[in-house]
């Protein structure tokens, strides 16, 4: 039993390691001396606005969402990746995957 608890804890801390995510909250306007929350999120990446209840991918390969205010952006390569030796990872901002770059020699060694 103790084995399988473990095993869970694991798996969920890889889960969750594997993606950034953040939130960005909203600033409120005071309107008659009433603090109200704005309805839509100003992208921090690109400065638009998005109204409420909307999702959009941004150019730095970002899966952002607003809700009642409240943008959350998450990483849509899931974080990093191990490499081989002499080997070098780079997201590709076109496709959002993980690319391998590797010096021939390395690989021939």
């Amino acid at each position: 039993m103790k084995v399988l608890l473990v095993l869970s804890v694991l798996c969920i801390t890889l889960a969750l390691c594997q993606a950034a995510c953040y939130n960005v909250l909203a600033k409120v306007e005071i309107i008659n001396g009433v603090l109200v929350p704005r309805g839509s999120c100003i992208d921090v990446y690109d400065g638009n606005r998005h109204p409420s209840d909307s999702e959009w991918n941004t150019d730095q390969c970002m899966r952002c969402s607003c809700h009642a205010g409240k943008m959350t952006c998450c990483s849509r390569y899931g974080g990093a990746v191990p490499a081989a030796p002499g080997c070098k990872a780079v997201v590709n901002p076109e496709t959002c995957q993980h690319e391998f770059t590797c010096l021939i020699e390395s690989l021939i060694q």
